[in-house]
């Protein structure tokens, strides 16, 4: 009996052995999974983010430089005065005081004369500017128009102070006596000046401009 036991022992023996390889192998295994690659690292704790961090980039418009500033037009210059023929003074009116004085004609010559005998002719290469005016007395009191200091601004920036001879030449029937309160009367300003010249405008007594059209 004891010698068969011994290998009915040993038979049980491989079987449970084999059981339990069977047992272990029914073990369902675990799912793991690796990923793979490494997580970005975000900026050190204890400093400011510095450009080039991951995670720093600023948000589009968050910029600090500020608005554009327009650009300006410069303003464009004018180029001279231009041509100021004397008949650019026609017809123009102005307050001289209590007078009212207005262009009748304005012309040059270079012989001046009232018609009745007197004349004068300018030297050779000058000539007259010559300014015939109606002057009215808008006050209320008698008073005498003068153009004593009137003064001829030409376009090449010279100026001509009027010529008192040249005025009593042609006129002497006005030369200044008072005008009463709504007396009108015709008289001249002059400027002898060298011929072709322009005037771009006219200082009455040196103070009251006189613009052309």
């Amino acid at each position: 009996m004891r010698a068969l036991a011994v290998p009915v022992a040993v038979f049980l023996a491989a079987a449970g052995c084999v059981g339990t390889v069977v047992s272990l192998n029914s073990v369902p295994s675990p799912d793991v999974r690796v990923t793979v690659g490494e997580e970005e690292p975000g900026p050190s704790p204890g400093r400011e983010p510095e450009e080039g961090d991951p995670g720093t980039a600023e948000p589009p418009g968050s910029g600090t430089a500020g608005p554009e500033e327009p650009e300006t037009a410069e303003p464009e210059t004018g180029g001279g005065t231009g041509s100021v023929p004397p008949g650019s003074y026609d017809g123009v009116s102005v307050a001289v005081g209590e007078f009212a004085v207005t262009v009748e004609t304005a012309y040059t010559d270079a012989t001046i004369t009232d018609g009745m005998g007197m004349h004068d002719t300018a030297p050779e290469g000058w000539e007259y500017f010559i300014l015939r005016l109606d002057v009215t007395n808008a006050g209320s009191a008698p008073a005498a128009f003068d153009p004593v200091g009137s003064l001829g601004l030409a376009t090449d920036g010279s100026e001509y102070t009027n010529d008192p001879g040249a005025e009593y030449t042609v006129a002497h029937d006005y030369f200044w006596d008072d005008l009463a309160p709504g007396e009108t009367v015709t008289t001249h300003i002059l400027f002898l000046v060298p011929a072709g010249t322009e005037l771009s405008s006219v200082l009455i007594n040196g103070e009251v401009r006189l613009s052309p059209n």
